[in-house]
């Protein structure tokens, strides 16, 4: 399992498989790994082909994981997903995905992506992704979140300065040192 934001897995990179660690395909497919811990991994494998896009969810053993979705030598899979381990997943790929035009082949497994083929194989079920379902990833919802705090703070900070204005003066004047 390789890593492209420093290319080649290396330990010298400090690679790890770890929650929030992802994965692209030359077709559009993309995994989103949600949690490693315990010898287990749990992802979601999106598949941006379909209008909406659908997802898959699933949890496997790490070493079956790596397996799965790794080229030989170290592993099995015929699909190269280019893995990436210090970068954020791009939530806007997601969420701005419109229909898009499949290639017209003779053969249905040609028109497969390889969200649908590592899907088939492990017997997973697709559900529609919803907008709210993953909103809260996405950096507006962080800043608009961060309004919100900065608002609270300054209503405290407000509370504050009229209960006692002597001790929010020596607070506010310690702050600044």
């Amino acid at each position: 399992m390789a890593t492209q934001d420093v290319p080649g897995a290396s330990p010298a990179n400090r690679d790890e498989l770890h929650a929030g660690c992802w994965a692209e395909h030359a077709d559009g497919s993309l995994i989103f790994v949600k949690g490693a811990e315990g010898g287990k991994v749990v992802y979601e494998i999106y598949d941006l082909a379909y209008d909406p896009p659908v997802s898959y969810t699933d949890a496997m053993e790490e070493g079956g994981f790596k397996k799965q979705f790794s080229y030989p030598p170290v592993g099995v899979s015929k699909d190269r997903w280019t893995w990436h381990d210090k970068t954020a997943f791009p939530w806007d790929r997601v969420m701005k995905r419109a229909l898009r035009p499949r290639p017209e082949t003779a053969f249905a497994e040609d028109q497969m992506t390889a969200a649908e083929r590592v899907a088939q194989s492990l017997k997973l079920r697709a559900r529609e992704v919803h907008e709210d379902a993953i909103r809260h990833n996405s950096d507006d919802f962080a800043r608009k979140g961060l309004a919100v705090l900065d608002r609270i703070a300054g209503a405290l900070d407000g509370i504050a300065r009229i209960a006692s204005p002597k001790r929010h003066a020596a607070a506010k004047k310690a702050r600044r040192r």
